[in-house]
């Protein structure tokens, strides 16, 4: 079953997934205009004190929509990842950036 977090103005919203399933597919859905990037992180924040969570980009650059109609990106990750957020650092529309991820056990 797929996880999503939805984001409505500039901030974070992150959702930690399963650290030992093999691929991670990731949707971004973003609004009409607006800046945002997919942050990922190796950490399992589910080890009772272990490291602090630290984030990084998941892709090469910030994520730029400028056109009319919502803006859809797909990443596939081939390898553990313990979660992924939104970082949204300008929302110019105010509309909604939904980020979803799904597993999968195998590669």
């Amino acid at each position: 079953m797929a996880q999503s977090v939805s984001l409505s103005s500039a901030g974070t919203a992150a959702m930690f997934l399963n650290p030992v399933a093999k691929s991670t597919t990731v949707l971004l859905t973003i609004p009409s205009s607006g800046v945002a990037s997919i942050e990922m992180s190796l950490d399992d924040p589910s080890i009772p004190g272990g490291p602090a969570v630290t984030w990084a980009l998941l892709s090469s650059a910030a994520i730029i929509s400028s056109n009319q109609t919502p803006l859809n990106l797909v990443y596939t990750v081939l390898s553990p990842i313990g979660g992924v957020r939104i970082n949204c650092s300008s929302n110019a529309t105010g509309g909604t950036y939904t980020l979803k991820a799904l597993q999968s056990v195998t590669a």
